[in-house]
């Protein structure tokens, strides 16, 4: 069954999401520019609203990237068992980080751009393989069943 290019766009908004998030902080880890502090505080209300299941609320949006529920599937799928919780943990470190040093800014500024390079890649798997492949364990399931 084809697949719709314009319902898979989301993960391409997705990923572009995370490539922003990626390119504010490699250019901070770079030098080049101060730490992106009202992108993360954003960033964290948005995480935190995925977290909390109200990723979209009627007639307002915290982040188009993070509205759907193919989206937050994604980000579960990439941040798997607990990524979300410490995506949420560095991003707050790094907006409450003013009397921290620059190396430990920058440190944390690494694990950011780490997760969210796996969610990226997650995201675009996704947009060129839109066929849900069944679950490994559910294919053993069937397996026993048919050999039973």
């Amino acid at each position: 069954m084809p697949t719709d290019l314009q319902s898979r766009t989301q993960y391409l908004v997705l990923a572009e999401f995370c490539q922003g998030v990626i390119s504010s902080l490699c250019s901070f880890v770079e030098g080049s520019e101060p730490l992106p502090t009202e992108r993360l505080s954003k960033l964290l209300n948005t995480l935190e609203a995925v977290q909390a299941g109200k990723s979209y609320r009627f007639g307002q949006r915290t982040a188009v990237a993070l509205g759907s529920y193919e989206q937050v599937r994604t980000i579960e799928e990439a941040w798997k068992p607990n990524g979300l919780s410490e995506t949420l943990k560095l991003t707050a470190e790094l907006v409450d980080s003013g009397a921290k040093g620059k190396p430990e800014q920058k440190r944390t500024a690494r694990q950011l751009i780490s997760l969210f390079s796996k969610l990226q890649t997650r995201a675009l798997w996704n947009f060129e393989q839109p066929k849900q492949l069944m679950p490994p364990d559910l294919g053993d399931l069937c397996r026993a069943l048919k050999t039973a």
